[in-house]
């Protein structure tokens, strides 16, 4: 099971200490006492690979427009932090429901697998195939077969040598949400597959040579190191 965009939205705001939901839950609308974060998926950019989430942050008239638009201000700061390119609106004044509205518009870059989003570090990274969800880093060092000469009793080298041969060592960056399992491990030997806007670069014959496991209060960073055979670009 993934995590939706409504939910990413949700978690983050709540973990600073906001009173944040759905917009429509189907159910009759509270009373608003307090200041409140309604949340719900504005537009799909499929295209574009962006989802838009309107955030409304609601506040009761007699708190006053200004803490709403405080507050709208503190929501918009942490959703740019979670990833978010974010306008924020005015605030309105609802004369019926007694409130103070401010619309905050956060657009993410990312795409849908199944009933998770994901959001886009700008590449999307797949080992054998199967997309890695959590990767928020990715690298790659190619490693050319020459070395320098050294004559006996010399400190210096008098030249190179060269096998003809090279490799490229991997870095897999990923940051797995508290609660949520780590993705099953490829094979011992698999093909890591790299996809931007600009251009798609294929590694094969890769192999892990490392990785390592930090808990931190985001949730699980795991980094994997390993190296690839050969690479060719799409």
């Amino acid at each position: 099971m993934g995590i939706s965009i409504l939910d990413l939205v949700i978690r983050r705001l709540r973990e600073e200490k906001f009173v944040a939901d759905i917009a429509y839950p189907g159910q009759k609308f509270p009373q608003i006492n307090q200041t409140v974060a309604a949340v719900h998926i504005e537009k799909v950019d499929r295209a574009g690979m962006t989802v838009t989430v309107e955030v409304n942050i609601i506040a009761p008239a007699a708190m006053g427009g200004t803490a709403c638009e405080l507050e709208a201000l503190r929501a918009t700061e942490i959703l740019r932090w979670s990833g978010a390119v974010c306008v924020q609106n005015g605030c309105r004044y609802d004369g019926i429901a007694q409130v103070y509205v401010v619309q905050i518009l956060a657009t993410f870059t990312g795409i849908t697998e199944e009933d998770r989003y994901v959001l886009g570090p700008g590449f999307y990274v797949y080992l054998d195939d199967l997309l890695q969800m959590d990767a928020v880093a990715v690298s790659e060092e190619e490693v050319i077969g020459i070395q320098p000469e050294y004559a006996m009793g010399e400190a210096a080298p008098i030249g190179i040598s060269s096998s003809g041969g090279k490799f490229w060592t991997i870095r897999l960056e990923e940051l797995i949400p508290s609660g949520y399992p780590e993705m099953e491990e490829p094979g011992a030997v698999f093909t890591m597959k790299v996809t931007t806007e600009e251009k798609t670069e294929i590694y094969s014959g890769c192999q892990w040579t490392s990785i390592q496991r930090e808990y931190t209060k985001e949730g699980l960073r795991r980094i994997r190191k390993g190296f690839a055979l050969s690479r060719e670009e799409e």
